[in-house]
């Protein structure tokens, strides 16, 4: 009898608290293998997001350095031609004073 109460005392205790004990062991590895698997989500994210961005940027500072090259070439241009414009004013004002 005594070996009876023994197996019942196993059956009903013991083999439920290892029963639990495994599956909390489990459970708590595959909890923290999908938060692992979260985060590595999200720095996958984070990253193709970030690489987007710098693509973006890269390309926005080049169109950049072109309107400034163009802006200087413009400049050159007005520059230019506010010199011919003051020269033709002159040519224009000696053309004046000899007609009168």
């Amino acid at each position: 009898m005594d070996t009876n109460i023994t197996l019942e005392f196993i059956g009903t205790y013991i083999i439920p608290m290892l029963t639990a004990l495994a599956g909390w062991v489990a459970g708590t590895r595959k909890r923290n293998n999908s938060f692992l698997q979260n985060l590595q989500d999200s720095i996958n994210l984070l990253t193709s997001e970030n690489k987007k961005l710098l693509e973006d940027l890269t390309s926005v500072n080049k169109e950049i350095v072109n309107v400034r090259k163009e802006n200087e070439e413009l400049k050159a241009s007005i520059d230019r031609l506010c010199t011919e414009n003051a020269q033709l004013k002159e040519e224009i004002r000696q053309l004046k004073e000899k007609l009168t």
